[in-house]
């Protein structure tokens, strides 16, 4: 059923996330991922958030040609387009009172 969480599916997404956490680091060291939704595959709904503390480090990972072409690999192995998203602590605390909820709407 579609938005159901699929704990089959949990190893495949852990071992992913730590792939896309491993790359991600290489460039900003002290980046997290935080898994966004249910895991469900059919369709593709699984997405997650790369976390920075600063907008620097964000734009760094937005504007990194082969970390991004690497990400959109991704989108042929089922994965939706819009599945990674940069965000920055500092542009939810500016932006968006320090709420993940709003800067997620």
């Amino acid at each position: 059923m579609i938005g159901d969480f699929r704990k089959d599916l949990e190893p495949e997404v852990e071992r992913t996330e730590a792939l896309i956490l491993e790359m991600v680091r290489k460039i900003v060291p002290s980046a997290r991922l935080e898994r966004i939704g249910p895991i469900d595959f059919d369709p593709p709904t699984w997405s997650c958030w790369i976390v920075t503390s600063t907008d620097a480090e964000r734009n760094a990972l937005t504007n990194d040609t082969d970390l991004n072409q690497r990400l959109a690999l991704a989108t042929k192995m089922g994965f939706s387009p819009d599945g990674f998203t940069f965000q920055s602590e500092e542009t939810v605390v500016r932006d968006y009172e320090g709420s993940w909820f709003y800067a997620m709407r």
